[in-house]
């Protein structure tokens, strides 16, 4: 099985359900399960480029790729950011879910501080990736250019 999606556009909220509905066909022939946390993971890394990104010369716009071959599956979002504060914070994210043995303790542990702070809002969606979606992150940072990228096996 094999699927394949590139985008290109303006941060705008109404491109997230488009991306939701362009993800689930594009794997319609895979399981609901993975299709379905596929789709949670495009929404959320899009949601975050329109939240946090900004136009910039190097990426003016919003890019989605999605890529399932060879039974892996990829997506990846680039958006501009000249916000280094809040891109090392992205990273620190993205590092404690790759090194974390235990990703569910992660994203409890960040729904309780969201519990307890309430105040403090969202930055829960990398921990739902992880834990939630099953997918690896991986982050690079260049020319004000960030690009996050989810990967999971398709058949697990």
């Amino acid at each position: 099985m094999k699927a394949h999606l590139e985008l290109t556009f303006q941060p705008m909220w109404p491109h997230v359900r488009q991306i939701r509905q362009q993800v689930a066909a594009a794997l319609e022939s895979y399981g609901p399960q993975l299709r379905s946390a596929a789709v949670m993971t495009a929404s959320e890394l899009v949601e975050n480029a329109i939240k946090y990104g900004e136009n910039v010369a190097a990426a003016p716009s919003v890019t989605f790729a999605l890529e399932a071959t060879g039974g892996r599956i990829s997506i990846r979002v680039a958006n501009g950011s000249t916000n280094g504060a809040g891109v090392a914070e992205l990273a620190r994210r993205v590092k404690d879910m790759a090194a974390a043995p235990n990703k569910q303790a992660l994203y409890m542990a960040r729904l309780e501080e969201l519990l307890a702070h309430s105040d403090d809002s969202g930055k829960l969606g990398i921990y739902r990736i992880g834990f939630e979606g099953g997918f690896d992150l991986a982050l690079d940072y260049s020319n004000d250019v960030v690009i996050v990228t989810a990967t999971r096996n398709a058949d697990g």
